[in-house]
């Protein structure tokens, strides 16, 4: 078994910098502390041009919850239709007022990028019932779900995310995502059976002295980040080391 590494990026030289570590595929967003947004179009082109493996871009307009208006779902689909073309997936997700995956926008994401592979991403994760939810991302026949097991590290959510990979079979891709690191990531997949992973790899830049803050409220200084390439790399001896790579 060969198991997939992808690693979630903020910027180009982030992306740049995961794909010569050489992880499999990248996740673009922004503002990762939040859980992510969807990223400018310039910069989701940029990293089109500038990497040379597959881009996943997460479409989520806000940094709240997974309920959208009608006016953040809107949004939401212009930015798949101008960025789900030429080959670039999606990783999108929506509840309805009950709490489950809402397919109607799923599906508004699909026909407005035919083209694109689209992920059921995290919201899953924040669903009144998971089991039940991951059972609609089957039935609607996507691709791919992203998810934690319901919980905030996938180690601890491990037995759900087996009970999806085995519900799965074939049909729908499971990518484990949630504090993964060198050193429980073997653990993870022999747990769970998955063959994707999923994590963010950054370093955070330390301000520079007299540096002035660009918010008033003086929330911080610096917000730059680099690439944990050792982060990286360390997950793929890992998993090179037990014979899953």
């Amino acid at each position: 078994m060969r198991v997939a590494v992808e690693v979630c990026v903020t910027d180009v030289r982030e992306a740049i910098a995961a794909a010569k570590a050489g992880v499999d595929s990248v996740e673009l967003c922004t503002w990762l502390d939040c859980g992510g947004v969807t990223p400018s179009y310039g910069i989701v082109n940029t990293v089109r041009e500038e990497v040379d493996v597959p881009l996943r871009v997460l479409v989520r307009a806000t940094s709240g919850g997974f309920v959208y208006s009608m006016a953040e779902r809107q949004a939401m689909l212009r930015d798949a239709m101008l960025i789900g073309m030429g080959g670039v997936g999606l990783v999108a997700g929506a509840l309805d007022s009950a709490g489950l995956p809402d397919m109607a926008f799923i599906r508004a994401v699909k026909l407005a990028a035919p083209d694109a592979e689209v992920t059921f991403h995290r919201a899953i994760d924040r669903s009144a019932d998971i089991a039940q939810a991951f059972t609609r991302c089957l039935v609607e026949g996507l691709p791919r779900v992203l998810t934690s097991g319901g919980r905030t590290l996938a180690l601890e959510g491990a037995p759900t995310i087996k009970a999806m990979v085995d519900g799965a079979g074939a049909e729908l891709r499971v990518a484990a995502a949630g504090g993964i690191n060198p050193g429980n990531v073997v653990e993870l997949v022999e747990r769970t059976g998955v063959r994707e992973v999923h994590f963010a790899a950054q370093l955070k830049r330390p301000a520079q002295p007299h540096e002035v803050s660009m918010s008033s409220s003086n929330r911080g200084l610096s917000f730059e980040t680099d690439a944990d390439v050792a982060k990286i790399e360390g997950v793929l001896n890992a998993l090179t080391k037990a014979g899953l790579r």
